[in-house]
C-alpha cells in the first residue's frame, strides 16, 4: 500500500471508533490516576475531595481470577500433520509465551480496566553472540494502553480479527529514542531527523499532560494479501514426495534435477503474505515480509459489541463509574462537614467570664486547668449570673440522606462489578448458603465475561504462533518445550531418522506439514491444582494408609512436593510409581529404567533360562547323589570291620575256653586289652546296630 491509503484506512478506523476510544481512555484516567479530572468534579464544591475506591478490588478480584486460571493453548495435527509435532509445537508455545508474562499481563490490565487490551509477536535472533547464526525464535511483546494505539480494519466483523487485513501501531518516540529505532531498523536517520508525525495519538477529553515538543510519532502498518502462487510437486532419490513453492526453488531447479529429484505434478494454491511497513507522516521508512499469513497483533476485549456497525467495547470502571464518583461526592461532603463544623461551645454572658478570661481562652494541649471559673454576680449591679452557660453552638448533624446515600452507592456498585459478602457477616453466621452462592455466582458471571474473552484471544495467539513458527523452524534444530508443570527438555525439530517398518525416512517433529487445530481450555493453574491434589492425597492416605494403594498414594504425594531438599523423595517416588507401570515414563533416564527393569523380568521367565536352572538343579541333586553314596560305603566299611573284629574275639574266646595255648593267650589278652576292644568295637559299631 502507498502512504495516501495507509491514513486514508487509519483515519477511517479513527472516525468509527473514537467516541468508543475517547470514553475508554477516560477510564484509563479515572482508574489509574484520578476521579476527579473530568468536568462533572467543576460543578462540586466541597473543599475537600477524597478517593474512596471501591471498584478497585473487585477489578484487582477479576484480575486474580484470570492470572490464577490461566488459558492452556494445545495443537491438535490435521491435514497431515503428525502427532509428534502437534506435541512439540504445544511445547514451545508454552515455552516462549512463559518468556514473555509481561506482554500478556499487561494486555490484562487493559481489558478489565478500559476494555481492550494487545500484544503483539516479533522475532528476534535465537542467539545474541553467534555471528555464524541466523536462527530465530517469537517473542510476545506488550503493547501499552493499545485502546489509543492500536487501529483495526474497520471492515473486520470477528471479536478476534482474524478476519482483518491491516492493523496500525502508533508509536511515540523521542529524539534520542527515535534514532536508536532507526539504528537498529536499518533507517537513514540523518533524512529522516523530524520526520512529519503519522497521526496524533487518541487521548481523554480530560488530558492534564502537556504533549513534549520533540515527540515523535511513527506507525507501524500490518497488512495481508492473498497472492496464488505455484506449487511443484518433487519425487526425491528416496522416494520420497515434496512440495515446494516454485518461487523458491526456482533458482536451484537445476541442481535439484541433477541431484535425482524428479518433478512430477504442480498446482496453484492461494496463500496470505504478510507485510509490515514503518510509516511517517510524509513517507514509507522501510518495508519488510513477516513470517505467517495472520497479523501478527492479537487483541483481548472485555465487554464487547457492536451497535449500528459501529465497534463498542468497555471495561469494569465505564458502568461503574457514576457510582463512584457519588460515593467519592458524598464521603467529600461529609468530611468537609466534620472539618469545617463548629464544635460544641457554651455561650456566656460577657460579666460571667469577665476577669476569668485565662480559663476559657486556653485550648488543646494547654488546657490543663483542672477547673474553669464564672463570676457569680454582676460587678456593677450586684445581681446573680446564671449558675451555667445561657446556651450552646451545636456542631452540624450528618444528613440522614447522605448516611442512605452512601448505601445505595456501594449496592450500585455491587450491581455492576458483583456483589461481595463482607469476612465477618461471613464468620458470624448472618448470612444464610444461599446468599454466598447468590454473591459467588454474579462475582463467576462478572469474571466470565473477561475469562472468555481471554480465551478466545489465546485462540487466535495459538493460529499465528502456529503460522509464524512453521516458516522459521523450517531445518533442523533444537527447541526448548515446556510441559504443563513447567519442566523443560529440548527435542531436535526436523530430525530426519529412518523407519525400519516401513523401509522409508521419517521427519520427526516436522511442524511446517500440514496445519494444526488450536484449543484453548481455561483452567487453574498447576500451582493451584498442585496445591489441590496434595490436599487431597493426604485424605486418602489416611483412609487407605496400610495397603497397597494407600502406598500408592504416598508415592503420588512425594512426587508433588515443592521446597529444598525434598528432590530425592521426588526423584525416589517417581521412579517406584515408573518402575511399577502407575505412571508413565517422561526422560530418557526413565524410559531406560523402565527397559532395564522389563528386560530383566523377562530375562527370568525366559525357556533358555529355565532350561539352565533346570540343568543346574540336576547336577545339584546328582551331587547330593554321589555324597550320599560315598556315606553310604563309608557305613558298610564299618560294619564289615565290625563284624571281622567280633568274629576274631569270638575265636579268640573259644581258644581259651578250651585252654589252648592258655599262657600265650592271657600275655595277649589281659583285662584292660577287652575292654579296649569292647569299646572298639562299640565306637565302630553303627548307630542303627549300637541300638539294637
Amino acid at each position: 500500500m502507498d502512504l495516501e491509503e495507509i491514513k486514508e484506512l487509519v483515519d477511517d478506523a479513527e472516525a468509527s471508533t473514537s467516541a468508543t476510544r475517547e470514553e475508554a481512555s477516560d477510564m484509563l484516567v479515572f482508574g489509574r490516576i484520578s476521579q476527579w479530572a473530568d468536568d462533572i468534579s467543576s460543578d462540586v464544591l466541597t473543599e475537600f475531595r477524597g478517593t474512596f475506591d471501591l471498584i478497585k478490588s473487585k477489578r484487582n478480584r477479576i484480575l486474580g481470577e484470570l492470572w490464577s486460571n490461566p488459558v492452556d493453548v494445545t495443537f491438535k495435527p490435521k491435514d497431515g500433520a503428525r502427532d509428534d509435532a502437534a506435541e512439540t509445537l504445544t511445547g514451545m508455545y508454552r515455552t516462549d509465551m512463559l518468556r514473555s508474562e509481561e506482554a500478556v499481563e499487561t494486555a490484562l490490565q487493559d481489558q478489565v480496566d478500559c476494555g481492550f487490551g494487545a500484544f503483539r509477536y516479533v522475532t528476534e535472533y535465537e542467539s545474541k553472540f553467534d555471528d555464524l547464526s541466523n536462527l530465530q525464535r517469537i517473542n510476545a511483546e506488550p503493547i501499552n494502553e493499545a485502546n489509543n494505539v492500536v487501529y483495526w480494519d474497520s471492515n473486520a466483523k470477528k471479536k478476534d480479527k482474524s478476519d482483518a487485513r491491516w492493523c496500525a501501531i502508533v508509536t511515540t518516540y523521542t529524539e534520542k529514542g527515535w534514532e536508536r529505532f532507526c539504528d537498529e531498523n536499518g533507517i537513514d536517520y540523518e533524512d529522516n531527523k523530524r520526520p512529519a508525525t503519522f497521526k496524533d495519538r487518541n487521548q481523554t477529553s480530560a488530558w492534564f499532560w502537556r504533549a513534549k515538543s520533540d515527540e515523535i510519532k511513527v506507525a507501524e502498518f500490518y497488512s495481508k494479501e492473498k497472492k496464488r502462487s505455484k506449487v511443484v510437486i518433487y519425487e526425491d532419490p528416496l522416494g520420497q514426495v515434496k512440495a515446494l513453492y516454485q518461487k523458491e526453488v526456482q533458482e536451484v531447479i537445476d541442481d535439484m534435477e541433477a541431484a535425482g529429484f524428479v518433478k512430477i505434478g504442480e498446482k496453484m494454491k492461494d496463500r496470505w503474505v504478510v507485510t509490515k511497513q514503518i510509516v511517517t507522516g510524509d513517507d514509507i521508512l522501510k518495508e519488510q515480509k513477516v513470517p505467517g499469513e495472520h497479523i501478527p497483533v492479537i487483541p483481548l476485549y472485555g465487554d464487547w459489541s457492536r451497535v449500528e456497525g459501529r465497534e463498542i467495547w468497555r471495561g469494569i470502571y465505564h458502568d461503574a463509574q457514576d457510582p463512584q464518583r457519588l460515593h467519592n461526592f458524598t464521603m467529600s461532603y461529609m468530611a468537609d462537614i466534620v472539618a469545617k463544623g463548629p464544635r460544641q461551645k457554651p455561650i456566656f454572658y460577657p460579666g460571667q467570664v469577665q476577669g476569668q478570661e485565662v480559663y476559657w481562652h486556653r485550648s488543646g494541649a494547654d488546657d490543663n486547668l483542672p477547673y474553669k471559673v464564672i463570676n457569680e454576680v454582676s460587678p456593677i449591679t450586684g445581681a446573680p449570673y446564671p449558675a451555667g452557660p445561657i446556651g450552646y453552638l451545636e456542631p452540624p448533624q450528618m444528613p440522614q440522606a447522605g448516611a442512605a446515600l452512601l448505601e445505595l452507592t456501594r449496592r450500585s456498585i455491587d450491581d455492576v462489578t458483583g456483589g461481595t459478602l463482607s469476612q465477618e457477616a461471613m464468620l458470624e453466621g448472618q448470612v444464610t448458603e444461599g446468599q454466598i452462592q447468590t454473591a459467588q455466582s454474579a462475582q463467576n458471571m462478572e469474571t466470565f465475561l473477561y475469562q472468555n474473552s481471554f480465551a478466545l484471544a489465546m485462540k487466535q495467539a495459538g493460529r499465528v504462533y502456529a503460522s509464524m513458527a512453521a516458516e522459521l523452524y523450517d531445518v533442523p534444530r533444537e527447541a526448548t518445550v515446556t510441559q504443563p508443570d513447567g519442566t523443560e527438555s529440548t527435542v531436535e525439530i526436523m530430525e530426519a531418522v529412518f523407519d525400519e517398518e516401513t523401509g522409508e525416512e521419517v521427519v520427526l517433529n516436522d511442524i511446517t506439514q500440514g496445519a494444526f487445530e488450536v484449543y484453548a481450555d481455561t483452567g487453574p493453574s498447576f500451582q493451584s491444582q498442585k496445591e489441590e491434589a496434595r490436599a487431597e492425597m493426604r485424605e486418602l492416605y489416611t483412609a487407605l494408609q496400610g495397603t497397597p494403594e494407600g502406598q500408592m498414594v504416598l508415592l503420588t504425594y512425594f512426587t508433588l512436593m515443592d521446597g529444598p531438599k525434598t528432590d530425592h523423595l521426588k526423584d525416589y517416588a517417581r521412579k517406584q510409581l515408573v518402575l511399577q507401570g502407575i505412571m508413565e515414563p517422561a526422560t530418557d533416564e526413565e524410559k531406560q529404567m523402565l527397559q532395564q527393569a522389563q528386560q530383566q523380568q523377562e530375562g527370568q521367565q525366559d525357556p533358555n533360562m529355565m532350561l539352565a536352572m533346570a540343568e543346574q538343579m540336576k547336577a545339584q541333586a546328582d551331587m547330593a547323589g554321589v555324597q550320599s553314596d560315598a556315606q553310604d560305603d563309608q557305613a558298610q566299611r564299618q560294619i564289615d570291620a565290625y563284624k571281622a573284629e567280633t568274629q576274631r574275639l569270638e575265636a579268640m574266646a573259644k581258644a581259651r575256653k578250651a585252654g589252648v595255648e592258655t599262657a600265650k593267650i592271657s600275655t595277649e589278652i589281659s583285662g584292660t586289652e577287652l575292654d579296649n576292644l569292647q569299646k572298639l568295637q562299640e565306637a565302630m559299631m553303627p548307630s542303627g546296630m549300637r541300638q539294637s
